[in-house]
């Protein structure tokens, strides 16, 4: 069984990545949905991946057993996510690939890259784009194959300011910082506006990069205040990097007073309730279990749900439905290994 999932808690910012094809982000969703309750916890992965596999099944059903199957660790999920990127059926192929976007690197990679070969264009680049992130993890070879969609995907990206900042990004994940720098010169320099989140957010992750977070401090902090002036309020997403921000730099108070403001402007975001959870369950702890089961219940990604179990059973709280729901995750083994622990 390939071990797809790491389950470690960590405090850090997901890549915002603006893809062209987001309009087919959103149809998957909604395809998933609206299909009847195809859900983990409702069906084991025989049955998913029997769903997955069916030709003669709804393409939206097909859709949502393969995206499921990302959240089920053994090889049924496996085979099926698998055969799903060699599937005639484009949605497939693109379900395949968000199915497995939380898995762990190496399996993540074995999934996706034969996809960068993809005889349609549009998803070779949304394979590209969702591997990007482990470039320093792969070797010269992989690389090659990698580089030449990104660049691709590149040449193909309008000139305006948000293709500008996805350029930078994508320079800037795979360690070019000079040429992200250049991008972003030209993006500032051109940018009268304080309302574009994105952008701002892409360059304070370059400062991050670069060891200079008191500058990426400073600047959300400018760009909240400006957002609070003229509009009478910042941006979740603001706050939330500027939590982190000042995370980094071990100011564990304004950390937290950020990101729970981000908590309050959009209490959907199950990164941030993740995060506030991690940061206050000392203090708060029960608190923390209701974040925690909010970040499961907007996101059930496995990593939240191990948290909110491992939460239960430090705070003797009965864990027995939470543990039960883990299991259909990811192996048992790993779930023992958490009972023992706390123990």
């Amino acid at each position: 069984m390939i071990m797809k999932y790491v389950v470690k808690q960590t405090i850090e910012m997901p890549a915002r990545v603006i893809m062209s094809a987001m309009q087919l982000a959103v149809s998957l969703l909604i395809a998933l949905l609206l299909t009847t309750n195809v859900s983990a916890t409702e069906f084991d992965s025989v049955t998913l991946s029997e769903i997955s596999q069916n030709k003669e099944a709804p393409i939206q059903q097909r859709v949502a057993a393969t995206m499921e199957l990302g959240n089920i660790s053994d090889q049924n999920a496996i085979i099926a996510i698998g055969r799903a990127t060699r599937d005639d059926a484009i949605e497939l192929r693109r379900a395949a690939i968000f199915a497995v976007e939380h898995w762990q690197p190496s399996a993540r990679w074995d999934i996706i890259s034969p996809l960068l070969n993809d005889a349609v264009e549009s998803v070779r680049f949304e394979a590209a784009l969702a591997v990007v992130t482990l470039w320093p993890l792969l070797n010269e070879g992989q690389r090659q194959v990698l580089d030449e969609q990104i660049e691709a995907y590149m040449l193909a990206l309008p000139d305006d300011n948000a293709a500008l900042a996805q350029r930078a990004y994508l320079y800037r994940v795979r360690g070019d910082y000079e040429q992200a720098e250049i991008v972003f010169t030209v993006v500032l320099n051109r940018h009268t506006g304080n309302n574009d989140n994105f952008m701002y957010l892409e360059y304070v992750e370059l400062l991050k990069a670069t060891d200079r977070n008191q500058q990426a401090i400073t600047l959300l902090e400018e760009v909240v205040q400006t957002q609070i002036t003229q509009q009478g309020a910042a941006s979740s997403e603001l706050y939330f990097s500027l939590g982190l921000a000042h995370y980094r730099e071990k100011n564990s108070s304004a950390a937290i007073a950020n990101i729970k403001l981000a908590h309050e402007l959009n209490n959907q975001d199950a990164q941030v309730s993740y995060t506030l959870a991690l940061l206050t369950k000392a203090q708060e702890p029960m608190a923390a279990v209701e974040l925690l089961s909010q970040a499961y219940q907007v996101n059930p990604q496995p990593k939240y749900l191990y948290s909110l179990c491992e939460l239960q059973l430090q705070q003797g709280i009965d864990a027995s439905a939470c543990l039960s729901d883990l299991r259909l995750l990811i192996p048992e083994q790993i779930v023992d290994d958490l009972v023992l622990s706390v123990k």
